[in-house]
């Protein structure tokens, strides 16, 4: 993953993380009201035939999105082994 930012992203993007192609469609950019910033980022994940519908993640920075994204493709790993209709 060689992204450094998520506010100058120009989506698609797509990239590799733990054997997966993430890609990435959409990032929006709040602001809480104590100054806070957060991206809702709208991505899915494909691993060799099998594709997950789109989602999204709330995340702080590049590094909260790249250890939820971490946990979520190894939840859709399990559903692949399980044999799960997506």
């Amino acid at each position: 993953m060689r992204l450094k930012y998520l506010e100058p992203l120009i989506p698609p993007v797509s990239f590799r993380l733990d054997r997966a192609i993430v890609t990435i469609y959409e990032v929006t950019k709040s602001q809480l009201i104590n100054g806070e910033k957060w991206y809702h980022v709208c991505l899915d994940i494909r691993i060799g035939k099998h594709r997950s519908p789109r989602f999204s993640l709330d995340v702080k920075d590049l590094k909260d999105l790249r250890r939820k994204l971490l946990v979520e493709i190894s939840k859709f790993k399990l559903m692949i082994m399980l044999g799960v209709k997506l």
